[in-house]
């Protein structure tokens, strides 16, 4: 049936005006007979009636078909489209993150959004901000909805700090507008684990957020004898780095090994003690690289360090010594012969080539002092030793 304007008459005997056709419902509908009657009964499409040639009604939602009945006959107005639209959705949402709106709407007329039609009255969007989501259904608008965002709170800090030093903790809302960050200052007087919770000033419409980081406060200065958190900090360090240390709170010889070996592959000073030069190469420190792929173990002669490689990637890091004379033979060699317990003077000895081998050692120094052999520290030998089959690879490369 073709909907007439509002204010426009349709065909018939009598003539009827009626306004306004189209509404949010309920809608109040003004109808008025054009022609001269005796008689004007109007049937509102919705199971009611009134008399008079003007009249109201008020529609409930939906579409309606009224007609007027003269002594003329009877003859149907336009037809009378009363809306309610309606539009849910969750009540709270990451900032970026896509949900789903939901629109109802009687009659069954299309609801759209921003310019976007909901389908089977479903549509996705982005929340990218907090202005309210509104439906349109032909010109009549849904309640607000207000979907309370959560921004995201990016947080860098590093993992531990020197006693004394000036700490710069970023701290970076996406996006920026949903509020103010409150970044607390961090007490590097002592030593201690500082718990620094970083929150926001949530601006209208956005929620509240907060992050939580954990800064070990060090001393710059640790050598062997030294106890207490600072030690366990730097032997959890080297261990996330993957160097040969035991976590036990006391600097003792491992310490000073794994120290000299850090030392070593960093290019600092091999001097076995921590200082803040140290602990700032820690705080940036990346794993060793492997020269070759596979499965096998590499003795670099140059920086006197031993790696155990698994997989073409740095498994473990230990401080070796290799020959006094830079006999320690270059190239490939592959392990020939093991020994439990002691061979002589080599303790866990792994043979890769006659008399040259991987052993355990009492005088590690971080310099070259062997025979020919390549020296590792007493403690992590059995490990070592553990870890090289027979007919292991061994990489000799200066």
């Amino acid at each position: 049936m073709l909907a007439l304007a509002p204010g426009a008459h349709a065909a018939g005997p009598c003539g009827v005006s009626a306004t306004p056709l189209r509404g949010s419902a309920p809608l109040t509908v003004t109808f008025t007979a054009t022609c001269s009657s005796t008689s004007y009964t109007w049937a509102f499409g919705d199971g009611r009636q009134a008399v008079g040639q003007t009249v109201q009604h008020v529609y409930p939602a939906g579409a309606w078909h009224p007609t007027l009945a003269t002594e003329l006959g009877t003859e149907p107005a336009a037809v009378v489209t009363s809306i309610a639209v309606s539009l849910t959705g969750p009540h709270s949402a990451r900032y970026a993150q896509w949900v789903t709106l939901r629109a109802a709407v009687t009659p069954r007329v299309p609801v759209t959004l921003r310019g976007r039609r909901f389908v089977h009255g479903k549509l996705r969007v982005r929340v990218l901000g907090t202005a309210p989501w509104v439906a349109s259904a032909l010109g009549t608008r849904s309640r607000p909805l207000r979907i309370l965002v959560t921004p995201r709170l990016v947080v860098r800090a590093v993992s531990s700090a020197i006693v004394g030093s000036k700490i710069r903790v970023r701290a970076t809302l996406h996006p920026a507008s949903a509020g103010r960050v409150d970044v607390p200052k961090v007490d590097t007087r002592g030593v201690h684990v500082a718990h620094l919770t970083v929150r926001t000033h949530a601006a209208r419409g956005w929620a509240a957020v907060s992050t939580s980081v954990t800064i070990e406060i060090v001393q710059p200065d640790l050598a062997l004898g030294s106890r207490g958190p600072s030690v366990l900090a730097l032997e959890r360090r080297l261990r996330e780095l993957h160097y040969a240390v035991q976590a036990d709170g006391s600097f003792g010889d491992d310490d000073v090994e794994a120290v000299y070996a850090f030392q070593k592959v960093t290019g600092l000073a091999r001097t076995g003690i921590v200082d803040g030069a140290l602990w700032s190469r820690l705080a940036t420190a990346t794993v060793p690289r492997a020269r070759y792929g596979g499965d096998h173990v590499e003795i670099d002669r140059s920086r006197q360090v031993l790696f155990v490689v698994r997989g073409g990637k740095v498994a473990l890091v230990v401080a070796t010594s290799t020959g006094a004379t830079g006999n320690t033979p270059l190239g490939l060699w592959h392990v020939y012969r093991k020994v439990v317990g002691f061979d002589w003077v080599l303790y866990y000895p792994n043979y890769f080539l006659r008399g040259f081998a991987i052993h355990g050692y009492p005088d590690v120094p971080p310099y070259p002092a062997s025979h020919g052999c390549a020296r590792i520290p007493m403690w992590i030998a059995q490990t070592i030793y553990a870890d090289i089959a027979y007919s292991s690879a061994v990489y000799v490369y200066a």
